[in-house]
This record gives C-alpha cells, sequence and structure tokens, in this order.
C-alpha cells in the first residue's frame, strides 16, 4: 500500500511539474519572456519530453525528463527512492556498475551464477594477483639438454601440473581438460607452402616495450616483425602481421578494453584471409626487477619466452559463461605440444605455461596462443633473437612432428 501511495504522489508531482512549467513558458511578456528563453536555453528540456510525456504517460515521460529515473525498475525492484539514490547514482557516477546486477544471475551473492549478459573482457590489470605473478618467474628445470617424455609420463595429470604449468590462483584446472595423452596426439599439423597466409600476428598490448639501450626500448611490435620474418624467409610460411595499438585510446594507455578491439580486429582478419590457422599474440611480461629472464641460445643472449592460456574458469565461481570457448582443448593442445618441443630442442626457452581464468581471445582459432616474450627488463634484440627457436618450434609442429615418445 506505501508503496503505491509513494508511485501515486510520484505521478502527481511530476504532472504539476510539467503544467507548471508548460503555463511559465507560454505566458509573460517583456521581462517574462526573456527569463523565459533564458531558463529554456540554460535548462535542458524540450519539446520533445513533454510529447513524450503526452503520447506515452508519466513512466516515458519522466526518463526523457531526467534518464535516472529509468533505474527505478532496476533489478526487478519497483520502488521510488532506493532505486533513484543506490542504482541510478552508482551506475551513472561509475559506469562499470551497470554490470554489476548483470554479472549474475539468481538471487544472493553466493547461490548465484554468471550471467551471459556481460560483454567484454577482464584483463591482467584488473587482477590482484598479478604482483605475485611478477614474484614467480615460472621457469622449468633448467638442465641444459634437450628431453622428449614418454606418454607414460603424460599422462599424469600431478606429472603435467608439476613439470609444465603454473595455475594461477584465481582459477583452476580439471583432469578432463589437462588430460595429457588427448592434448599431446590432437592432430596440429598444417599444410605449408600453399602461397597464402597461414600464420595472424598480432599484439594486443603493442605499447609494451623493453629495455631502453642508447636510449632506445623497441617495443614488442618489433619483435612480432622479427618473427614474421624468420616464418616467411626461413620457412616458407606465408604470416600477416598487424602492427595495430591496442591499448592506447587518444594517447592515452588503456588495457581493460584492448582484448576487445583486438578481438574484434583478429576477427575481422580471419573473415578476410581464411586460409589463415595460427593466431599468434605477443606480449611482453612485467616481473620484479631482480628478475632476469635470459637464456643462452647458439651463443646469443636470448629472452625466455611463456606460453599463456586462459580457461574461462574462476576458481570459486566456476565456469565463465559469457566468455564460453569452443576451442579450448586445441588451445591447450597447442602450448603443451609447443612447450613439449621447445623443452626437446632449446631446453632454457621456455618458462613454464601459465593458466589464467580469462579467455584472451583464444576462442578463435584451434590454434591460437599468446606468448609471453621476455619482461621489461630484457632488450628488444634479447626477444628478437627469441623468434628463431619460436618460429623453428612452430615450424616442426605444424610439420607434423610429435613432441612425445612412446
Amino acid at each position: 500500500m506505501r508503496e503505491k501511495n509513494l508511485k501515486t504522489i510520484e505521478g502527481l508531482l511530476f504532472v504539476l511539474f510539467v503544467l507548471l512549467w508548460g503555463l511559465f513558458l507560454s505566458g509573460g511578456s517583456g521581462k517574462v519572456k526573456r527569463r523565459t528563453l533564458s531558463l529554456w536555453e540554460s535548462v535542458p528540456i524540450h519539446t520533445e519530453v513533454f510529447r513524450e510525456f503526452f503520447e506515452n504517460g508519466i513512466q516515458k515521460g519522466k526518463y526523457g525528463l531526467a534518464p535516472i529515473l529509468g533505474y527505478d525498475t532496476y533489478g526487478g525492484e519497483k520502488r521510488l527512492l532506493l532505486p533513484f539514490f543506490r542504482n541510478g547514482m552508482q551506475t551513472e557516477l561509475f559506469p562499470i556498475q551497470r554490470f554489476a546486477l548483470d554479472y549474475w544471475k539468481g538471487k544472493g551473492y553466493y547461490k548465484a551464477k554468471y550471467s551471459d549478459n556481460v560483454p567484454g573482457y577482464f584483463t591482467e590489470s584488473d587482477d590482484q594477483s598479478v604482483e605475485e605473478k611478477k614474484k614467480d618467474p615460472g621457469k622449468m628445470k633448467q638442465t641444459g639438454t634437450g628431453r622428449t617424455y614418454t606418454i607414460k609420463e603424460l599422462a599424469s595429470y600431478s606429472f603435467l601440473l608439476e613439470h609444465f604449468y603454473i595455475v594461477d590462483e584465481t582459477t583452476s584446472m580439471t583432469k578432463q581438460e589437462l588430460n595429457g595423452i588427448k592434448l599431446v596426439k590432437t592432430d596440429l599439423s598444417a599444410k605449408l607452402g600453399k602461397g597464402e597466409p597461414l600464420v595472424l600476428i598480432y599484439h594486443t598490448h603493442g605499447s609494451e616495450t623493453y629495455k631502453k639501450v642508447n636510449g632506445e626500448e623497441g617495443s614488442v611490435i618489433e619483435v612480432g616483425t622479427a618473427l614474421q620474418k624468420e616464418l616467411e624467409t626461413v620457412y616458407g610460411i606465408k604470416t600477416i602481421h598487424d602492427t595495430s595499438v591496442y591499448d592506447m585510446v587518444d594517447g592515452q594507455l588503456d588495457r581493460n578494453a584492448a582484448y576487445n578491439f583486438a578481438g574484434d580486429s583478429v576477427e575481422a582478419a580471419l573473415k578476410k584471409n581464411p586460409s589463415v590457422k595460427v593466431v599468434i599474440d605477443l606480449h611482453r611480461d612485467s616481473v620484479e626487477s631482480s628478475i632476469h629472464l635470459r637464456t643462452k641460445i647458439n651463443g646469443k643472449s636470448t629472452a625466455q619466452i611463456m606460453f599463456f592460456n586462459g580457461v574461462s574458469r574462476l576458481a570459486k565461481k566456476g565456469d565463465i559463461g559469457y566468455l564460453y570457448n569452443p576451442n579450448k582443448e586445441g588451445n591447450l593442445a597447442f602450448s603443451l605440444q609447443m612447450q613439449l618441443l621447445c623443452g626437446k630442442y632449446y631446453p632454457d626457452l621456455t618458462r613454464k605455461i601459465y593458466i589464467k581464468g580469462y579467455r584472451y581471445n583464444l576462442h578463435l582459432v584451434k590454434r591460437a596462443m599468446l606468448v609471453e616474450v621476455g619482461a621489461q627488463n630484457n632488450t628488444v634484440k634479447e626477444a628478437e633473437n627469441a623468434m628463431k627457436p619460436l618460429a623453428e618450434m612452430l615450424y616442426r609442429l605444424l610439420s607434423g612432428e610429435k613432441s612425445y615418445k612412446k
């Protein structure tokens, strides 16, 4: 009853306001008209608002007059003041709050499940775990000699976790996902030498740069150019290199929307070039200043690399429905097989595969991988040197070379 009375009072007050305002605008002369004109110009209320009111009634009319009132039924609550101050003000002042309700479906914070209504991505910069990640370089055991693992070893879930993976605390891995036999036996070979683009390289965070040398720092985009050159000139694999910078908006660094922008471009590129079967997102990692991700390969100082997977799952809430990845199994197989081949030929090149909870545009193709090449303490030359062994391992994998032994 109280709610009904409040709505009635609200309606009457609005009608009274509109009538008085209309009367004020239509009456008087001279000074009054000048004052009326001044008010009309300074207050953003125009004839379409009144037309909306008279044609569609109070509900839509009040939204035209004061859009924030449109939140009076936000979340199914039909109260007068609570949605106005709590939901309306929050979402107008802090736009990210508009997802606060859509993020969950169901009732209660602990019983709700993820909703499919929330677009976009949450990137590394949004997570508290980033600082912990910086402290752990995730290095493999550096033996200095190559090794090929047996199917029996790779069949063990615990063996895989111990030797090849770092699982971020914000997510989790299941035995079904980390089925070693299935992952290493997945056929990821591709027809080479057809003359059409087979590989697409891009950079979600193209503004990432390396340590300055003689006043020049170099960016991850230059590293992508080095990989493209190696693939094309040495292995004859035609490669597209997207040099766009997706994390700079109007000259300002904005990593939060970069995955959206990059994802749109990659989708367009795949549609334009259906021959592309491999998509590589090259990044540069961030670690504590005391950590230097470097090794020696063929006598050259080389940045270590890290393969990175997103599994669309949060540890506390489970699978993220709105970030469904139909190619997750293929992605995991791709990174593991690359890791194993690197371990055979260049055992000190790779760090452990890092598993995170979101998707990172890896859902677009089966052979998609995100690679962290060195960190801010590496030089761009060290990062470029890493592209030679990376290109070789990719060629071996696409040629059908097995990454295990029986």
